[in-house]
C-alpha cells in the first residue's frame, strides 16, 4: 500500500551519462638489482614507488659504487621525464642463474609474491596501474621476457625487451622467440653519460612515458624518431641511411626490433612489437585499445547491478560515445561509436542479468614510411626568357 504523502517531495534521477576518464597510462614498473641500495627504502620485492624523485632514486646506491642493474636504468627514466616509477628489487644471487631466479620469482612459503610476481601488489599498495613494464639487465634472458610478456598480457601494460648479442643475427634469433603483441624488443644497448652500458629498454621506458604526458601527443603517439638526449652512443654502431634498404636500421627494423639511430642526434627507431598478427603491429595501436578499454571498463561501474530499461541502454551507450568523441577531439582517435547489437540482447539474455555494448574505433595511422617522388620536366626552360 502506497505511503500517506501530502506536499511537495523532491528526488534526484540517477539517470544519464557518466564523464569517463582515463586513469595514468605510463607508470613503469622496473625489476633488477641493487645491493647497496638503502634496504630501509627498497625492501627486497616490494614495489617502491619513485615519483620523478632522483633524490630518492639515489638511495639505490648507498655506497657509490653504482652496483647492480636498478640505478643507471632508473637514472636514465628520469633523465628522459619526470616519470612515475615503481622500483621492484631483487636479489642478486650466487650467479647469473640465481638472478634470473630470483627475477623471476613467484609465490614463497609465507605467501609472498617475489619477484616479477610483485608486480600484481602494485596496485593495491599505490593506487596504480602498471602500464610499462622493463627488467632491464634480465629481459634478455628468454623466460623473464616471455613472463614479463605474460604478465603484459594479464594487466593490458605492455614490456620491453633487450636483445642480447653483438650483432643484429643474434638479436634476430633472440626477437624470433616471441609472438605478443604486448612485446618490443631493443638492440643494442645505450651509453650513459657516465659511459656505462645501459640496456635500451630503459630508454624505451621513458621515451613512452614522456610521450604519454606530452600534449596532443600522448598514448596515442609513437616513440620512433623522438631524441634521446641522456645518451651519448651505442654500445654498437647502428648505421642509418634514409630510404636505404641495406642499412642496419632497416634491417632491425624489418624484423621488428627497435634501435638507436643518429640523425640529427640520438634517436629511438621503431615501431613494431613481436605480434603474428599483423593487424596488431604498431605498438601505439596496441596501447591505444588497451587504454581505451580499460577506460570504459572503468567508467561502467556504475552500471552495475542497475535495472535494465531503455533508460539504462540510452545512458550506457552516451557515455561511452561521449568518451569516444572526446578521444577523437583530443587527435587520440580518428573516430569510434558505441552500440548495443540486438542480436546479442535479446529478450532471454536480457532477462538473464546480461548486457553487450559493442564499439567501434580507428586509432590513427603511424607515418613509418613517407613517399617522395621527383619529375625530371622540361616544362620551365622557357622562363629564362621570360
Amino acid at each position: 500500500m502506497p505511503q500517506f504523502r501530502h506536499g511537495i517531495y523532491g528526488a534526484t534521477s540517477a539517470a544519464g551519462p557518466r564523464p569517463v576518464t582515463i586513469a595514468p597510462t605510463s607508470t613503469i614498473v622496473i625489476w633488477g638489482t641493487a645491493p647497496d641500495a638503502d634496504e630501509a627504502v627498497f625492501p627486497l620485492n616490494t614495489p617502491v614507488l619513485i615519483p620523478g624523485s632522483p633524490l630518492k632514486a639515489a638511495k639505490l646506491d648507498t655506497k657509490g659504487q653504482r652496483t647492480g642493474t636498478l640505478l643507471s636504468a632508473v637514472e636514465i627514466i628520469l633523465a628522459i621525464t619526470g616519470a612515475i616509477v615503481v622500483v621492484i628489487r631483487t636479489e642478486e644471487g650466487d650467479d647469473d642463474a640465481a638472478a634470473i631466479t630470483n627475477i623471476l620469482g613467484g609465490t614463497d612459503a609465507t605467501g609472498k609474491r617475489t619477484g616479477i610476481d610483485a608486480v600484481f601488489n602494485v596496485q593495491a599498495m599505490h593506487g596504480l596501474k602498471p602500464r610499462i613494464l622493463i627488467a632491464p639487465g634480465f629481459s634478455s634472458d628468454q623466460a623473464v621476457a616471455t613472463k614479463l610478456q605474460t604478465v603484459a598480457n594479464r594487466l593490458r601494460g605492455f614490456c620491453y625487451a633487450d636483445a642480447p648479442g653483438s650483432t643484429e643475427t643474434g638479436a634476430n634469433v633472440y626477437r624470433q622467440n616471441f609472438g605478443s603483441r604486448r612485446l618490443e624488443v631493443c638492440w643494442p644497448r645505450v651509453i650513459n653519460t657516465k659511459a656505462e652500458k645501459v640496456p635500451m629498454s630503459a630508454v624505451a621506458a621513458g621515451l613512452r612515458a614522456k610521450v604519454d604526458n606530452t600534449p596532443w601527443e600522448e598514448y596515442s603517439a609513437s616513440i620512433s624518431n623522438w631524441k634521446v638526449l641522456p645518451i651519448i652512443g651505442t654500445e654498437y654502431p647502428v648505421d642509418f641511411v634514409d630510404g636505404d634498404n641495406s642499412c642496419l636500421a632497416y634491417i632491425l627494423n624489418s624484423n621488428q626490433i627497435s634501435t638507436i639511430i643518429n640523425d640529427g642526434g640520438l634517436r629511438y627507431w621503431g615501431n613494431h612489437n613481436c605480434s603474428d598478427d599483423p593487424k596488431w603491429q604498431f605498438s601505439t595501436h596496441v596501447r591505444i585499445n588497451d587504454i581505451i578499454l580499460d577506460a570504459s571498463t572503468a567508467a561502467l561501474k556504475w552500471a552495475r547491478d542497475r535495472k535494465m530499461n531503455k533508460t539504462f541502454v540510452d545512458d550506457v551507450l552516451e557515455t561511452q560515445n561521449n568518451f569516444l568523441a572526446g578521444e577523437t577531439r583530443a587527435k587520440n582517435l580518428l573516430g569510434g561509436i558505441a552500440y548495443a547489437d540486438p542480436e546479442l540482447n535479446a529478450p532471454d539474455v536480457i532477462l538473464a542479468g546480461e548486457f553487450y555494448m559493442d564499439y567501434n574505433f580507428t586509432p590513427p595511422g603511424v607515418a613509418q614510411a613517407i613517399m617522395i617522388t621527383s619529375h625530371f620536366v622540361n616544362d620551365y626552360a622557357t622562363t629564362i626568357f621570360e
